[in-house]
């Protein structure tokens, strides 16, 4: 998983869920074996997940044998882990794009990133070169978007986040993705590309991260 192994930190619904999004569908036995938890406390955590309509249970048939079953994220399952305060305040910016203010909401995305690059800046001041991209994932991690980074070649990196807390404003205001984007090349002074959001339907946001023509990683 992540290179701090942060995977046996997360929460074990967390870890069903970032699982199976990088699947396509699992069965009992393999959860089980992939969290290093028993099958029948795997099954307490789906079970919760299938009354919030997050997983679904699959009928998988052998040539020999009896069927089993293999468990699926549904479609809707990008929001999985965010919260009802995110609910509540992706409402509040509905009601004011519909009433003639997107600009105001656009007005708001840009402040509130403007803030969290001031916060990310002063961790990140005393970093140098990959501990850098190591401290930003250290802060996603904290602000539960469930980051893994690796390592893909010189001055190289892939940070993929399983969670997306601003999923519900990112979905309708497509500026917040253009915004976290600008924030991670601002605050590490290197190339970010997003390769694919998990509000375009991907079970991951995939950040490329490479060194800047301009600048040094040791910077």
């Amino acid at each position: 998983m992540a290179e701090n192994n942060e995977w046996n930190n997360y929460p074990t619904e967390s870890r069903v869920i970032i699982a199976l999004k990088e699947s396509n569908g699992m069965s009992l036995k393999d959860l089980s074996e992939r969290l290093n938890i028993s099958k029948m406390a795997v099954l307490k955590h789906l079970q919760t997940l299938e009354s919030r309509h997050i997983v679904e249970r699959r009928i998988a048939k052998k040539n020999i044998g009896r069927p089993y079953y293999t468990f699926h994220l549904l479609q809707s399952s990008s929001s999985a882990l965010g919260s009802s305060s995110e609910m509540i305040l992706c409402s509040l910016l509905d009601f004011l794009s519909a009433n003639g203010n997107k600009e105001m909401v656009i007005k708001f995305l840009r402040e509130r990133y403007n803030k969290i690059e001031a916060y990310y800046m002063d961790s990140l001041k005393f970093k140098k070169g990959r501990e850098r991209v190591e401290e930003l994932a250290r802060l996603r991690f904290l602000e539960d978007y469930l980051p893994e980074l690796k390592k893909i070649g010189k001055d190289k990196f892939e940070l993929l986040e399983y969670n997306c807390p601003i999923y519900a404003i990112s979905s309708k205001f497509g500026e917040a993705c253009v915004l976290e984007q600008k924030l991670f090349e601002n605050v590490l002074k290197m190339e970010v590309n997003t390769a694919h959001t998990q509000v375009n339907g991907h079970g991951t946001c995939r950040f490329l991260i490479g060194k800047s023509k301009n600048s040094s990683l040791d910077q």
